[in-house]
């Protein structure tokens, strides 16, 4: 009887094991594209607005590009795509420190 009870025991254990582990929903992960875009778009209205005032080659735009930039890798990290043909031309796409560095010594 004791042997009975012993394996009635261990089949629900392990019938709850299974329905725990299978039974659970999949769960998909956030989607951040909207997120993604409104933080870009907030970077591309805070360009236009500083290279309209300190123009496109002042340290603000620089830092608002760089801003940019730190969002793009945020909008990777969290595998959310961008309009690449809305925010990754012209003044909104700076290719590195040393484009900087040769603009800054064809401007002298």
């Amino acid at each position: 009887m004791r042997s009975l009870w012993t394996r009635m025991a261990l089949s629900t254990a392990l019938a709850g094991g299974l329905l725990l582990a299978v039974g659970a929903p999949a769960s998909a992960d956030r989607d951040w594209g909207k997120s993604c875009h409104e933080r870009l778009e907030a970077d591309r209205a805070r360009i236009d607005k500083d290279a309209a005032r300190f123009g496109e080659g002042s340290r603000q735009v620089d830092r608002d590009v760089q801003r940019m930039d730190d969002n793009r890798k945020w909008c990777r990290n969290h595998k959310a795509d961008w309009d690449h043909g809305r925010f990754d031309v012209g003044i909104y796409f700076r290719h590195g420190q040393e484009d900087k560095k040769e603009e800054r010594k064809e401007n002298r």
